[in-house]
């Protein structure tokens, strides 16, 4: 049997855009985000299931914003935790190595220069 929690979010294209969230109750691990936007449709990033996912509420449109304290319940364990704990890595890794490159720039110029 699946469960779903439904959410009604505006796009910044000023669409409605329906993000469903799914998991079936023989596999509580196994999240499914759905999204009705073209971007979901094509199998790529969609803004709308990643802003629901890490309890951005601020383009949620239904009335139903207890939900996404449900949500955050049935991430914990789940496949999606563990993708969004490496995505959140990968990103301050990304910084950091955003912040060296700078470094080096900087080291760089001032070697140019003396």
């Amino acid at each position: 049997m699946k469960q779903a929690l439904q959410f009604s979010m505006m796009g910044d294209d000023d669409n409605l855009y329906e993000v469903s969230i799914e998991r079936d109750t023989d596999n509580l691990g196994n999240l499914q985000a759905l999204c009705t936007c073209k971007q979901a449709a094509a199998q790529d990033i969609c803004g709308h299931r990643f802003a629901i996912l890490e309890g951005d509420i601020s383009k949620v449109v239904s009335n139903n914003l207890g939900d996404v304290h449900t949500l955050r319940e049935w991430i914990k364990g789940s496949d999606i935790e563990v993708a969004m704990q490496n995505l959140s890595k990968a990103k301050t890794e990304l910084l950091l190595a955003h912040e060296k490159v700078a470094q080096c720039r900087k080291m760089l110029v001032r070697r140019m220069l003396d």
